[in-house]
C-alpha cells in the first residue's frame, strides 16, 4: 500500500487519527497519536515525526533527537476503534539516514543478507501464549494447574474473548489458524499462519496490543509474562521458521527421511550452535529463566528432534517443512530475535554446521548421557545469558554492536538490582538459619 492507496483508505473510512506505533530496545510498543490531516500531507512520508530518543532509551539526551519514518505497508485501519489507524514507523536519525539501533532496521538488514545469500523470503509463524485473569471471580475454575491443554467450553470460559480476538485478528489482515486454551490454568493461545519476517515481528507487537486492549473491556487481565505463576506452565513465544527461494521452500526435502533439506540441517546447526548466545535476546527476563526449568514444557537443552518437546527445536509433523524454535517468551523483543535466528541459521549454513537429532526424552537422560551425546544446557539465569551474548560475535553482529553492548549494559543493572533485593524466599529459607 502506498500513501495514495492510504489517504483513499483515510477518507472512505472516516479515518480521524492515526496510531504511529514503534518499539524500543526491549521491545516495548511506544504509539503517537497523529491526526489524519497530517497523514494527508505528503510531508509526513518523507519527513518523518520527530521525538526525544532518550526518553525512550534509544539515545543519550545530547544526541536524542529522532524521526519516526512510517511505512505504508504497515497501514491498518483499527477493527475495535471508530475512525482510527495504525502505522508501524521505522527510525531515523535524519529523514536520509537510517538509526542503527532501530530494532526494525536490524530485522531488515538481516533480511538482506538472507536475499543476498539467495533466500527471498524468511517466513515465520508466531505463536503466542498469554494468560487471563478475572480479579473478581477468577477463571477456569474447574481447570488444575498444567491440565488445561484443549479443554472445552464450559471450562474454557474465556473462549468469547479469543474468538473475538481472533476476529479482530482477522478483520485486521491475518489468517488465524486457530485459537485455544493452553496447559496452564487460564492460559491461552492464538496462532497465526506465516507471515514475512517483519511482518511477523509486526505482528508480535500488534497482537500484545490488541489483546490487552480488548482484555480492558472484557473487565480481565492479560499478562505475557514469561513466567507468572510457579507452579504452572510459562508463557511462550515459538516461531516456526523456514526459508524459501524464488517461491520455493529451501527447507523441504521429499525424499529425507524428516523431509529436511541439508540447507535445513546446517540452519539448524546454526542456530543449535549460538543458541546459549541467543539466550539472553529471546528470554531477556530475570522471570524468563524461571520458566526454563524440567517438566513444564519449555525446553532448556540445545538440542533438536523430530516431535521431542524436550528438545530445544523440533520439526512438526506437515508437509509445508518449517523449523520451531521453542525457547522464546514473549518479553522477547521479536524484531532482535527474528534478526538472531537469521544471523545464526545462515552461519551454520556458511560452515556446514551439524548437530544429530535426539529422539530421546532428554529430561530422562543422566549427566554422563548428556555428556555423551554433547548436549548443553542453556544459561539458567539472565546473567549467565549476557555473558554468553558477549561472547557471540555472530549475534552480536545480528543485532549491531552498539545496540549490543547497549542491551547487555542495561540488562545488567537490571540483573544487579534484581540480586539486591530481598525476597519472601530469602526470609523462608534463611531467616532462621
Amino acid at each position: 500500500m502506498n500513501p495514495g492507496h492510504i489517504k483513499k483508505k483515510i477518507e472512505e473510512h472516516n479515518i480521524r487519527w492515526i496510531q504511529l506505533h514503534f518499539t524500543d530496545l526491549f521491545g516495548r510498543l511506544r504509539a503517537l497519536h497523529v491526526s489524519a490531516e497530517q497523514f494527508l500531507e505528503d510531508t509526513i512520508w518523507k519527513n518523518g515525526i520527530g521525538f526525544d530518543g532518550s526518553s525512550v532509551g534509544f539515545s543519550d539526551v545530547e544526541k536524542s533527537d529522532m524521526i519516526a519514518i512510517p511505512d505504508p505497508s504497515s497501514f491498518l485501519i483499527l477493527p475495535h476503534e471508530e475512525g482510527e489507524a495504525r502505522v508501524v514507523a521505522d527510525i531515523r536519525e535524519t529523514p536520509q539516514k537510517k538509526f542503527n539501533g532501530d530494532p526494525r532496521t536490524i530485522l531488515k538488514r538481516a533480511l538482506t543478507i538472507a536475499a543476498r545469500q539467495g533466500f527471498d523470503m524468511v517466513a515465520i509463524s508466531p505463536e503466542m501464549e498469554f494468560y487471563l485473569l478475572d480479579e473478581h471471580t477468577g477463571t477456569s475454575q474447574g481447570i488444575n494447574k498444567k491440565k488445561g491443554y484443549f479443554v472445552p467450553p464450559p471450562l474454557d470460559d474465556a473462549k468469547e474473548y479469543r474468538k473475538e480476538l481472533s476476529e479482530l485478528l482477522i478483520k485486521s489482515g491475518y489468517t488465524v489458524k486457530y485459537h485455544h486454551h493452553e496447559t496452564g490454568k487460564n492460559q491461552h493461545e492464538v496462532e497465526v499462519f506465516r507471515l514475512n519476517a517483519v511482518g511477523a515481528a509486526d505482528f508480535c507487537i500488534y497482537f500484545k496490543y490488541l489483546a490487552r486492549e480488548l482484555a480492558f473491556t472484557y473487565d480481565l487481565k492479560i499478562t505475557f509474562m514469561p513466567k507468572p505463576f510457579s507452579n504452572d506452565a510459562g508463557n511462550g513465544m515459538h516461531a516456526h521458521i523456514a526459508l524459501y527461494k524464488k517461491g520455493v521452500n529451501a527447507f523441504y526435502d521429499e525424499d529425507d527421511e524428516y523431509n529436511l533439506s541439508q540447507t535445513a540441517r546446517y540452519f539448524i546447526g546454526g542456530i543449535l550452535e549460538h543458541a546459549r548466545g541467543i539466550a539472553a535476546i529471546a528470554n531477556p527476563t530475570v522471570n524468563s529463566y524461571k520458566r526454563l526449568i524440567p517438566n513444564f514444557e519449555a525446553p532448556i537443552y540445545v538440542a533438536w528432534a523430530k516431535r521431542n518437546r524436550s528438545s530445544l527445536i523440533r520439526i512438526p509433523a506437515r508437509k509445508n517443512i518449517d523449523v520451531e524454535i521453542r525457547n522464546a517468551d514473549p518479553a522477547a523483543n521479536p524484531y532482535f530475535l527474528y534478526a538472531a535466528f537469521i544471523h545464526a541459521g545462515l552461519d551454520g549454513i556458511k560452515k556446514k554446521i551439524v548437530y544429530e537429532p535426539v529422539e530421546k526424552n532428554i529430561y530422562g537422560m543422566s549427566a554422563e548421557e548428556l555428556k555423551h551425546l554433547n548436549i548443553e544446557r542453556l544459561p539458567t539465569n539472565l546473567m549467565e545469558a549476557l555473558e554468553e551474548l558477549e561472547k557471540d560475535t555472530v549475534i552480536k553482529k545480528a543485532i549491531g554492536k552498539e545496540t549490543a553492548e547497549l542491551f547487555i549494559d542495561k540488562k545488567t543493572r537490571e540483573w544487579n538490582e534484581y540480586m539486591t533485593e530481598v525476597t519472601d524466599s530469602d526470609y523462608l529459607f534463611y531467616f532462621n538459619c
